[in-house]
């Protein structure tokens, strides 16, 4: 029998990967039932995972996730969501500065509020859409939802498409084949421009998506700062302290001596 090998946290990240592809491909030939939630805790308890862990991401699996979203052509997808949990809490006072950081990044000023242990900051601007972003600090973390929307640019983006194409083809045509037939051709040129403004919404969308990306590191590595300091400070006092425990028992032997 060969030898137990223990295996690091990035070969059981691995095994677990391609063992769950094994699994699918299993399940799409033979049984198609999965694992239960108590299944799938036996399972990380075996591989090193804690409980807690598993619990947090089981209840997070159904929440949007900003890695998982793509634009959409046919839709010309005009929203974007992202929902994460990050260690750390923050105060009345902090989030302040956390509001600060939210300007920077989107740009533009935008309405606070507080409601129990959440915060929210939201812009709306009629022609374009709205951003709203909310923070609950519990239980150590934070968790964080951000909603970036711009259906009304969406549609007037549309229109504007639609409406140029149509009528610079009523004007080119009509002098060369008349009235008649621009009216015939001038609609489906309009369709072209409506369907060349869902390239342009794909360049807005990537943009959009990126703004929450920064978001996301730069409210986390802010958040995160939080506890850093704090826990800095508590270091550098017992350092004093001791450091003055020891000068002053130094001065004693001097004395006693």
């Amino acid at each position: 029998m060969p030898d137990s090998k223990n295996y690091s946290r990035k070969e059981i990240s691995r095994i677990l990967v391609k063992a769950s592809e094994i699994q699918a491909l299993k399940e799409h030939h033979e049984d198609p039932d999965g694992l239960t939630e108590q299944e799938l805790l036996h399972v990380a308890e075996e591989v090193g995972i804690s409980r807690e862990a598993l619990i947090e991401a089981l209840n997070t699996i159904d929440e949007p996730d900003l890695d998982e979203q793509s634009y959409s052509y046919l839709k010309g997808t005009s929203q974007i969501q992202d929902v994460s949990a990050i260690p750390g809490e923050f105060t009345d006072e902090q989030w302040e500065e956390i509001v600060l950081e939210i300007r920077k990044v989107t740009g533009g000023i935008g309405k606070i509020n507080k409601t129990g242990k959440t915060y929210e900051w939201e812009q709306r601007k009629s022609e374009f859409g709205y951003k709203h972003f909310s923070f609950t600090p519990k239980d150590g973390q934070t968790k964080i939802q951000m909603v970036s929307s711009w259906g009304p640019f969406k549609m007037l983006t549309g229109f504007l498409s639609f409406f140029f194409a149509f009528i610079i083809t009523i004007i080119a045509v009509k002098e060369i084949s008349g009235k008649e037939t621009a009216l015939l051709i001038a609609p489906f040129f309009g369709l072209g421009g409506f369907a060349m403004s869902r390239f342009f919404l794909k360049s807005y969308y990537r943009k959009q998506k990126a703004q929450l990306e920064k978001l996301t590191h730069v409210l986390s590595k802010k958040i995160r700062s939080f506890g850093t300091s704090a826990s800095s400070i508590k270091i550098d006092e017992r350092d004093v302290y001791q450091s003055q425990e020891k000068t002053n028992s130094g001065k004693a032997k001097d004395l006693n001596a």
